[in-house]
């Protein structure tokens, strides 16, 4: 099943902003129209929707753990 708006969506996806559920309705419709004639297309599309947050939600908080880092360094120097 594809989505064709927001509103449709998981309840699990409302905690996110717009522009996330956007990219997890596009990945997820992409994958399931590639998938259409397979068993679990729909099974197959709503994982690598999912995958897609856990990499961007992985990847801001390794740059969240970098500027904390920065900002200590930079604290410390000053002090120097």
């Amino acid at each position: 099943m594809t989505y064709s708006s927001i509103s449709e969506l998981p309840q699990h996806l409302k905690k996110y902003s717009e522009k996330v559920q956007r990219q997890w309705m596009h990945v997820h419709n992409s994958t399931y129209e590639k998938l259409l004639n397979e068993v679990d297309a729909d099974k197959r599309a709503f994982k690598a929707a999912n995958s897609i947050l856990k990499k961007r939600f992985n990847s801001m908080e390794k740059n969240s753990y970098d500027d904390q880092f920065s900002n200590l360094i930079d604290r410390w120097l000053k002090n120097i």
